[in-house]
């Protein structure tokens, strides 16, 4: 029986063994993209199928689901169609972090090299693959918390964005006052019989009354 083929998540993992990383991206996005569709009436945001199907494996990427979404949800910004980025970015996640306590656990006093001994060879020094993992994992995922918000500077952009969108909805708008009317009354006329050409002002003082 021939062996059975891991995850995509965990060949990723793994460093991409047998230089598979194109097929494996693309598992991975496939296994994103299904999610999307399993969203329904009832529940719209329940953890995905791929998800559940490994509940041990995918522990961590079940937590951030739960949480991220609710964090959506607060925000705003939860929407059906969304959910494909999500668990994308919930597998790239929980990636990231396997690799860095990998890291961790293999180099214990810092660093990111460690000695190894091919079959046949001499001990050499390499860096940790540990470190690809987090190095191709990084922009994926700051390209998707851009998306949603998930850092102050992107959070702070898309609330102008939305502000500036509620603002433009005609329910927001207060009402027009009403222009005022104009006035119906006739303007007095001035009092020009003792200054017929008006090159009077107000320091001026008037003739008296012509006597009869």
């Amino acid at each position: 029986m021939g062996r059975r083929k891991d995850d995509p998540a965990l060949q990723a993992a793994k460093g991409y063994p047998g230089k598979r990383k194109g097929m494996t991206d693309r598992a991975i996005k496939a296994q994103a993209e299904r999610a999307e569709h399993e969203a329904t009436d009832a529940d719209p945001f329940a953890v995905p199928a791929l998800f559940r199907k490994a509940p041990a494996y995918y522990r961590r990427a079940t937590d951030l689901w739960k949480s991220l979404t609710e964090t959506l949800r607060t925000s705003g910004r939860r929407r059906p169609g969304y959910r494909a980025a999500l668990t994308r970015y919930c597998m790239w996640s929980q990636m990231y972090e396997d690799a860095a306590e990998e890291l961790r656990r293999d180099c214990p006093k810092g660093g990111s090299t460690y000695k190894w001994t091919p079959v046949g060879g001499e001990e050499r020094v390499g860096q940790h693959p540990a470190v690809k993992i987090m190095r191709e994992a990084e922009p994926i995922l700051r390209a998707i918390e851009d998306d949603f918000g998930f850092n102050p500077r992107s959070d702070s952009a898309l609330t102008r964005v939305e502000s500036f969108n509620r603002s433009q909805q005609p329910d927001l708008f207060a009402r027009s006052a009403p222009a005022p009317e104009a006035s119906s009354a006739v303007p007095a006329e001035a009092d020009t019989g003792s200054d017929p050409l008006d090159l009077m002002n107000s320091a001026d003082t008037r003739s008296p009354p012509t006597m009869q």
